[in-house]
């Protein structure tokens, strides 16, 4: 849905992204893409993001002018990938989102790692680890939903504040990163510089099954995860999410 007025936008197997009006009932813009695209809007509804996996590419467009050539393409490239196997496992990109500020791009994938990209000049600034992606099949895993590649999307998202973010995982556990210190990269974009690579910050127990989506409220203090099941979230009296983190970060300086 679009954050500002009655316009939404949506994105098709048959390899097409439409722009629609809830006013009328057929669409009023029509992207043909060579795959099946993913898309969001940002914070304030000025642009769009869609993205395309058979390209690892993701193309920013004007939502006054999404009939033009896009204005800036991101191509998501992970150096680190080539560490571990040769050729790099390709990256299956499952969702995207704005931060609220509209500077970062939060790249959610189905495998071991999300991404977190710079959407003003298209840097690849932090790899979120940690998790288990959903494309795995696991034999052990509780009876639920069976994940499969692709079928994942709504399981990573950002903090109302765009400080934290909570995603979910294969075991049923939920991930909070702290992206409040990301590192500044200006100038060219190279495909070769590698990502921070971010651990979670806590771990939450408690979620049966598959944790397929997760999401904060907008508005209060309560978090929801849901797979087979569908489970709330209230924060811990002792202290929010990010006294939990400060506190993490001073006992990591002090050597504990």
């Amino acid at each position: 849905m679009s954050p500002v007025d009655d316009g939404f936008i949506s994105a098709s197997l048959d390899k097409t992204v439409r722009v629609w009006d809830l006013r009328t009932p057929t669409c009023r813009g029509l992207l043909n893409l060579p795959s099946s695209p993913i898309v969001a809007y940002d914070s304030e509804g000025v642009i769009f993001a869609v993205a395309v996996n058979d390209f690892q590419r993701i193309m920013l467009y004007d939502s006054a002018h999404f009939d033009k050539a896009p204005f800036l393409a991101i191509t998501l490239d992970d150096p680190t990938l080539a560490q571990i196997s040769y050729p790099p496992r390709a990256i299956f990109m499952s969702s995207i989102s704005f931060s609220m500020n509209g500077k970062y791009l939060l790249v959610g994938c189905s495998g071991d790692a999300h991404y977190i990209m710079d959407s003003f000049d298209g840097h690849l600034l932090a790899k979120l680890e940690g998790h288990v992606g959903l494309e795995r099949r696991n034999l052990n895993t509780p009876p639920g939903i069976t994940p499969v590649r692709g079928c994942s999307g709504e399981e990573v998202s950002w903090t109302p504040d765009s400080k934290f973010v909570v995603g979910g995982s294969l075991d049923g556990k939920i991930c909070v990163w702290d992206v409040q210190n990301l590192p500044s990269r200006s100038g060219r974009v190279d495909l070769k510089v590698p990502p921070a690579r971010l651990q979670p910050i806590a771990v939450l127990e408690g979620h049966p099954g598959p944790s397929r989506c997760v999401r904060f409220n907008p508005r209060l203090a309560m978090m929801c995860s849901a797979g087979s099941e569908l489970a709330f979230w209230l924060p811990d009296p002792a202290g929010d999410v990010e006294e939990i983190a400060k506190d993490l970060l001073r006992k990591r300086g002090a050597g504990a």
